[in-house]
């Protein structure tokens, strides 16, 4: 959806709730049922406020007696969505196209679901925000990495030529002698780009970014297994020093009526340089 047309769009869909989750039943009535969308618990930690400050603006911008159009349902993890769209208990579930890709080469009941979004999300890394040298270099590498071309190789080889038919094999951390260990979150539930093997290693996009980096900044990398509803926990509690996170555009953000400032981060969460960037979309049952 084309943000100069927000004004319009809610009057007819729901002003911006399309910014996390796409434009499902543009008509609504009393009797039509809400489309029931499935995400991932706090997957950076607002997309519940994002939604309940979107909500306030559908009911803001349309008539009382008409019916909110999504009903949002929030899961720990990737597997418990797919079981919750296998089982009808969502219509929907709203991740990004690479996932999509995957999941529903895994999947063949599932299928790309047609609404026009044009929406988007920003994926970079989040660190303590006491941890400024980390976080300077963290975003020292990234820029590197951008400017010499090894984002562009990794996004080609991890995402654009993945089949996602057979899984990726696990990227092997830099041993650097005598280096500070810092040990980074992996969920495993946005696969090709956040991965777990069946075997309990983790893997994908994010594994290969992450090790590039600890070449450059010259640290060693351990990596942690852990739950996405945990990640600004397990980062504040120094379980792990760096997770992978995804923030919104502050070009679509900051065009939402009275958006809250830095809704994608708690406040004591500093996010890096963004490296990647994946179009939000919708699956559902063929």
């Amino acid at each position: 959806m084309n943000l100069k047309k927000l004004s319009a769009v809610a009057i007819s869909c729901v002003m911006a709730t399309t910014l996390l989750t796409g434009c499902s039943d543009i008509k609504n009535t009393n009797d039509s049922p809400q489309t029931r969308i499935g995400m991932i618990s706090k997957l950076n930690a607002a997309e519940e406020s994002v939604n309940e400050h979107l909500k306030n603006l559908e009911k803001k911008y349309m008539a009382i007696s008409i019916k909110l159009s999504h009903d949002y349902h929030y899961y720990d993890g990737i597997n418990e969505l797919i079981m919750a769209l296998q089982a009808n208990k969502i219509d929907e579930i709203s991740t990004y196209g690479s996932v999509a890709k995957y999941i529903i080469a895994k999947n063949p009941n599932l299928e790309l679901l047609n609404h026009t979004s044009d929406m988007f999300d920003s994926f970079c890394c989040a660190v303590r925000k006491e941890d400024s040298k980390l976080h300077e270099d963290l975003n020292s590498a990234i820029k590197s990495m951008k400017d010499d071309g090894t984002f562009d190789e990794l996004i080609k080889t991890y995402i654009k030529d993945s089949t996602n038919i057979a899984e990726p094999i696990a990227v092997a951390m830099p041993k650097i002698d005598g280096a500070e260990t810092i040990k980074v979150g992996v969920t495993g539930d946005l696969p090709p780009l956040d991965l777990i093997l069946a075997d309990g290693t983790p893997a994908g996009f994010n594994t290969a970014v992450i090790a590039e980096i600890s070449k450059r900044i010259g640290k060693n990398i351990k990596l942690v297994q852990i739950e996405s509803k945990s990640r600004a926990a397990a980062l504040m509690s120094r379980q792990i020093d760096i997770v992978f996170w995804v923030t919104i555009p502050g070009e679509f953000w900051n065009k939402i009526e009275n958006a809250p400032k830095d809704i994608d981060k708690p406040a004591e969460i500093e996010t890096t340089l963004p490296y990647f960037e994946d179009e939000i979309v919708h699956i559902g049952l063929k």
